[in-house]
């Protein structure tokens, strides 16, 4: 799996740079794992001072997402999602999120991961996902959408 920094879109609420309401995640590749970090402002929180599970899910699925991404270069879109949320996640903490591909299947992906606190290495929630990778004509659509910090980690793009 490449290492670097991934590519992003403008309008995705999670990876989104220019989507005014969306989390601005910028996720990258690390010895075949995707990794995130994050800390929820106000904003995003269920009760006061903890992280909304909705939040902890989307930065799941889409690190997960990216995980079969890399290993059968084609983007991938989620078929199921099972998160199990371990503990609070503490609002304005740096959270670290990692998604890594377990089995790489021609219709569907398996992958895990999880959300730890990033200074104490708590593991807040664990998730299991499928993800049903897309066309190589669907995934040069996407593609094309998609801007590159790291010219040198061309996923899709021959």
């Amino acid at each position: 799996m490449p290492s670097g920094s991934l590519p992003y879109s403008t309008w995705c609420y999670v990876c989104g740079k220019d989507n005014p309401l969306g989390l601005r995640i910028v996720f990258r590749a690390e010895s075949g794992v995707v990794v995130c970090e994050y800390a929820a402002d106000d904003a995003r929180q269920g009760y006061p001072g903890r992280v909304h599970g909705g939040i902890l899910s989307a930065l799941l699925d889409e690190t997960m997402g990216w995980a079969p991404a890399l290993v059968t270069r084609r983007m991938c879109v989620t078929a199921e999602l099972v998160v199990r949320f371990v503990k609070p996640a503490p609002a304005g903490r740096l959270l670290r999120v990692t998604g890594r591909c377990v089995d790489a299947g021609r219709k569907l992906c398996s992958t895990e991961g999880e959300v730890r606190v990033a200074e104490s290495g708590d593991v807040v929630a664990r998730a299991a996902g499928k993800y049903a990778p897309l066309s190589e004509a669907e995934t040069a659509d996407v593609d094309r959408l998609l801007l590159y910090d790291d010219e040198t980690l061309r996923l899709f793009r021959k």
